[in-house]
């Protein structure tokens, strides 16, 4: 099993790919849009129950880092929820996805520069290890969760 710090950073480019595939208008948006969701919401969720915990135990300084993470992640869910909503043609629906692509970025590159350095030079490799399994079934649990919501989001 990998690192959780190695994991993290995967997940980071498979949806930078995604990405570039929505800024070159490759494919459907809205299927992009769902794979976007199917990549990003269970890393968050994996993110908040396992990662971060455990930052702030082993870099208690990080917190605030960590707080700020847990602040973006649900500004983007958020606004990936009404991306999905809405009819990509919509008015502000290309601002829409180009500031949420923008907010991920930057909160990739704040993790990936500052908190997961820190954070896998504090660890050891058993805990970064262990944090990686817990981390995949915890990302596993959340797309499982997230994709019954999606089905049973319909009309009933």
């Amino acid at each position: 099993m990998a690192g959780v710090v190695t994991l993290i950073k995967e997940d980071h480019q498979r949806l930078e790919s995604v990405f570039k595939k929505l800024e070159a208008q490759q494919g459907d948006v809205t299927a992009l849009l769902q794979q976007v969701a199917e990549l990003l919401v269970p890393h968050a969720k994996a993110e908040e129950q396992v990662v971060y915990p455990a930052i702030k135990a082993i870099i208690p300084d990080e917190s605030q880092d960590v707080e700020d993470g847990l602040a973006e992640h649900q500004h983007v869910e958020e606004t990936l929820q009404q991306l999905l909503a809405m009819d990509p043609d919509a008015p502000g629906a290309d601002g829409l996805l180009a500031a949420m692509i923008g907010e991920v970025r930057h909160h990739v590159e704040e993790e990936e520069q500052d908190i997961l350095p820190a954070f896998a030079e504090a660890a050891t490799n058993q805990q970064l290890g262990e944090l990686g399994r817990q981390f995949t079934e915890a990302k596993e649990a959340a797309l499982a969760e997230w994709r019954a919501g999606a089905k049973g989001s319909g009309p009933s």
